[in-house]
């Protein structure tokens, strides 16, 4: 019955989204599941990550994610099905179709009528060549409103025999396959939605007042305790309703489906032969709270804890949780805990992105609340009459249209793009606009005007650029270059309207006027800007297929810094 329940959720959802995109309910399935697996809108969903149609080979949905602060590939490889089951013939058409982008010759993938499936497969291989297959982690998933404990036999054989090619060869630095149904579409779609949920707790932990068994330290401001805690008394905390609160600064972890039985940690802390070993064997939990408190009571030891989040060690505890609740977790196991107690978010930020290495989805959320995010939010509204969304979904409960909307997020990239020159890191790094190197200067040393300013005209730049994307030819070299090159493309326009149309730079009001026109001098400053960046890619002889990793590296903004320079001596 909850499966029939979940289920009807879904597709109350679903139908939402197909009348709201204008699209069949089948494709609305897809949309919005990326949508709440990569946390974007609906209408924000990548038209050059939808390879579906023709010659798709069973892959309807292809993300690369590229992070060179740690050289690093995450490749997301998506079929979804808007049926209620899981076919074991889908699952061996997939495997022909992931053979098909990594082990098949270039004659035969670039062969294939499927331009989309060819430019993400041509993007893959390069990523693969640049970093190195073991920094390469893939990540497949088939997605149904089928139920994940009703999984056939032959569709799970199809699977593992796709685990033993890829995963069992220790090629990639990483390989998983996952079946995603009604239970894991639900949990992953509530975690979405429940974020800032506050959780207050007082931890039970091992204690010996002969022993060294509890380490305190303090510096620079950050109070942090070292302890352990029973595998069971860390279950319990994840029981805490609402459930998965406590993952809530740590949604990335989740993204690879971390809430699923983990089978190599479940196995350890239910078999009382390993479980005594697991406190060894296991890298240990990192939560951060706002305050916590050390009660060495002898007899009841525990730490108290404010607004505590789990930002390390999601996949241990959830699987702890689930090995509770089968009543097979051994009551031998014991793990390592760490605890920060602090309200700076940008060291929060820190840990978070230090402890997972990869990027944390959770950080804007840590920094929604700071005094100067407020500030921004205020100044915005009083000078352009729209919404600074420092928080995720507030604009939304308020009533505000989207077109009123200014996102923290994209302000934030925007004006790296324009005012700091650095469309790169925009478009390849924007976690780091969260950073201790870069935050202070984009949201602290900036004016709201210039956050506010950045934001429309990269909105302008990004609805041309998916509007070219849909539209316009395949070989139409300009496609790539203004889907791709967006935030290299705001970099320009903006250097056109103040070095070539002679715009006051500091005249805010009038520059938000062109920049939400929608026509007149943004046309004009859109349409030279796009030149410039055709000529640098032609000038560069950069390749069309692969336009998505040239504007992921560095060069591209030094070629743009060094063609403006240029333009520029020539005409004074």
């Amino acid at each position: 019955m909850s499966v029939q329940i979940k289920r009807g959720f879904i597709s109350d959802a679903v139908a939402a989204t197909s009348e709201e995109l204008g699209i069949g309910e089948d494709d609305a399935f897809m949309y919005w599941f990326y949508s709440i697996l990569f946390d974007v809108e609906v209408e924000d969903v990548p038209f050059d990550e939808i390879v579906d149609g023709a010659g798709e080979r069973q892959i309807d949905m292809f993300r690369i994610d590229i992070d060179d602060s740690t050289q690093s590939v995450d490749i997301h490889l998506i079929q979804v099905k808007n049926t209620n089951g899981f076919s074991a013939n889908t699952v061996s058409l997939m495997k022909a179709g992931i053979e098909f982008i990594f082990l098949s010759p270039r004659d035969v993938y670039r062969a294939t009528p499927n331009t989309k499936l060819l430019e993400k497969v041509e993007n893959a291989r390069q990523a693969i060549r640049q970093y190195g297959n073991n920094s390469v982690r893939i990540q497949c998933y088939f997605v149904t409103l089928g139920d994940e404990s009703d999984i056939s036999t032959e569709a799970a054989e199809n699977r593992d025999s796709i685990l033993r090619v890829f995963r069992d060869s220790s090629v990639f630095g990483g390989f998983d396959f996952h079946f995603v149904g009604v239970n894991e579409i639900d949990r992953i779609n509530n975690l979405r939605r429940n974020r800032g949920r506050k959780i207050n707790a007082n931890i039970p932990i091992i204690y010996d007042a002969n022993r060294a068994s509890i380490v305190e330290f303090d510096t620079a401001g950050v109070r942090s305790v070292l302890c352990t805690v029973t595998g069971a008394e860390l279950a319990k905390l994840a029981q805490t309703e609402p459930r998965d609160a406590i993952f809530d600064a740590n949604v990335r972890g989740n993204l690879g489906l971390g809430g699923q039985v983990n089978k190599s940690i479940y196995s350890s802390a239910t078999d009382d032969s390993t479980a005594e070993h697991f406190w060894f064997m296991n890298n240990g939990i990192t939560m951060v709270c706002d305050r916590l408190s050390v009660v060495r009571d002898p007899d009841e030891p525990s730490v108290k804890v404010e607004n505590v989040q789990i930002i390390n060690g999601c996949q241990t505890t959830s699987s702890l949780r689930s090995a509770l609740e089968d009543g097979k977790l051994s009551n031998s196991v014991k793990v390592q805990l760490k605890l920060y107690e602090s309200k700076d978010p940008i060291f929060i930020d820190n840990v978070v992105i230090a402890t997972n290495n990869q990027n944390s989805i959770g950080s804007r959320d840590l920094h929604a609340n700071d005094e100067v995010q407020q500030l921004i939010q205020r100044k915005i509204q009083e000078d352009f009459g729209l919404f600074y969304e420092r928080k995720r979904g507030e604009a939304k409960s308020a009533g505000v249209p989207k077109s009123d909307v200014v996102s923290l997020e994209k302000a934030g990239q925007a004006y790296l793009a324009i005012f700091k020159s650095q469309p790169t890191v925009s478009r390849a790094q924007k976690y780091k606009i969260y950073s201790q190197e870069l935050y202070e200067d984009v949201f602290s040393r900036s004016q709201p005007w210039q956050l506010a300013v950045a934001h429309e005209i990269y909105r302008y730049a990004d609805y041309h650029g998916r509007k070219a994307y849909r539209e316009l030819d395949v070989n139409d070299p300009t496609r790539n270059i203004l889907n791709y090159g967006v935030f290299h493309i705001c970099r320009i326009v903006w250097w056109v309207l103040v070095n070539e149309f002679c715009i006051g730079s500091r005249d805010s009001k009038n520059l938000m006027q062109i920049a939400r026109d929608g026509g007149g001098l943004i046309d004009f400053a859109y349409g030279r800007a796009k030149d410039i960046m055709s000529e640098i890619v032609e000038e560069n002889n950069e390749s069309l297929v692969n336009l998505n990793n040239y504007f992921k590296k560095s060069q591209s903004q030094q070629n743009i810094n060094q063609y403006l320079k240029r333009i520029k001596d020539e005409q004074s």
